[in-house]
C-alpha cells in the first residue's frame, strides 16, 4: 500500500470508491467539485494498493483555487483491515503536502448522515471510526448540526407585516452581529468567544459573509414599525443552492416571534428571485431555530457532525 499525490485522471477515478457507509459527497456532487476547481490533485491525497487500485481518499476543498479550507472527502474501501489506521495515515500525509505550501492543519471535516443515523449500525461505526481517527490528528471538537431544505414545491410562508427589513453599511452589522453574539445558542459563535471579544468575532462574520457567494446587497436589518431594531436578515447563497445565511435576533427582543418574521423574510426573498431550494442549518442543541425552520415549511434532510481543532 502506498499514499500518494494524484493525477487529475486518478481524482476522478477516486469518485468511484466503494465505502461501507457514505458520510461525505455522493459521487456525482465529487465530480462537480472537482470540475469547479474546488477539489484539486494537489489538495488530495490517495491510498493505491499493490494493484493500483484505490483503497482510500482525502481530499480538501477550498471555495476558489487559491486556498483550500476543508477536508471535504475522507473515506477508506469497505474491505481494507485496519481502516482506522489508512484513515490517519491519510489525514498525516495530507497535513503534510498542506503545510509545505503553507496552509495551516488541520482543516476542519464535517460528515453527513441520515436524520437517522444513530439507527443504522454502518453508519454509527463509520462516525466512529473518522471521529477517533480526526481526534488523533487534531480535530478534538465534535458538534453536530441539522440541515434543512425549503422547495419550490412547498407554500411560502405567510408574511405578518410586523417588522420592516431595510439596508445598511458594513459598520450597523458590525454592531449588531457583536449584540446578537450574547446569548447566541450557536455553538461556533460560543467557542469563539472563548477566545475573542464581540467586537473581534462580529467583524469576522463580516468578512466570512461578504467571502460567500451571496450578494452584499441582500443584507438587511430587522426593525418594528416604530424603528427599533430587533434583528438581522442577511439571505446568503453557497456554490450550489441559496441559502438562509445568518438570522439573528437581539437578546432583549427574542421570544416574541420575530424569528419566524426574520426567517420569512429570508425565504421569499430567495424565492421571489427564482430560488428552487433554499438550503440552512443549525446545531442541534439549537432546537428553537430547528422549530422555526420547521414552522416556516423546511424539511430537515441530513444530520452533519462537524470534526475541528480548538
Amino acid at each position: 500500500m502506498r499514499i500518494v499525490q494524484p493525477s487529475a485522471a486518478q481524482l476522478i477515478s477516486a469518485a468511484a470508491l466503494r465505502v461501507p457507509a457514505e458520510t461525505s459527497l455522493s459521487a456525482s456532487e465529487m465530480m462537480t467539485e472537482i470540475e469547479a476547481g474546488r477539489i484539486r490533485p494537489e489538495w488530495s491525497v490517495l491510498a493505491m494498493d499493490e494493484s493500483g487500485a484505490v483503497i482510500g481518499r482525502a481530499m480538501w476543498w477550498g471555495r476558489d483555487t487559491a486556498v483550500p479550507i476543508a477536508l471535504d472527502v475522507w473515506d477508506v474501501h469497505a474491505h481494507v483491515h485496519d481502516r482506522g489506521t489508512l484513515a490517519r495515515a491519510l489525514l498525516d500525509a495530507g497535513h503534510e503536502i498542506l503545510s509545505s505550501r503553507g496552509v495551516a492543519v488541520p482543516l476542519p471535516h464535517t460528515m453527513r448522515l441520515p436524520n437517522d443515523w444513530r439507527d443504522h449500525p454502518p453508519v454509527v461505526a463509520e462516525v466512529d471510526l473518522k471521529t477517533r481517527a480526526a481526534t488523533s490528528a487534531g480535530l478534538t471538537r465534535v458538534n453536530e448540526r441539522l440541515q434543512f431544505q425549503w422547495d419550490a414545491d412547498r407554500p411560502l410562508p405567510a408574511e405578518r407585516g410586523s417588522l420592516v427589513f431595510t439596508p445598511a453599511d458594513d459598520e450597523t452589522f458590525v454592531r449588531l452581529f457583536a449584540a446578537a453574539a450574547d446569548g447566541s445558542l450557536d455553538v461556533m459563535t460560543r467557542r469563539e468567544l472563548e477566545s475573542a471579544g464581540p467586537d473581534e468575532l462580529a467583524r469576522a462574520e463580516l468578512d466570512y459573509y461578504r467571502a460567500c457567494p451571496g450578494e452584499r446587497s441582500w443584507w438587511h436589518t430587522a426593525a418594528t414599525t416604530d424603528g427599533t431594531v430587533v434583528g438581522v436578515a442577511i439571505p446568503s447563497a453557497t456554490p450550489t443552492n441559496r441559502n438562509v445565511g445568518y438570522l439573528a435576533v437581539l437578546p432583549e427582543h427574542r421570544g416574541r416571534g420575530y424569528v419566524d418574521e426574520i426567517l420569512t423574510f429570508i425565504t421569499r426573498f430567495h424565492a421571489e428571485q427564482g430560488a428552487s431550494r433554499i438550503t440552512a442549518t443549525t446545531d442541534v442543541v439549537n432546537a428553537p431555530m430547528a422549530a422555526a425552520f420547521r414552522r416556516a415549511g423546511y424539511r430537515c434532510t441530513e444530520a452533519r457532525i462537524d470534526l475541528e481543532s480548538p
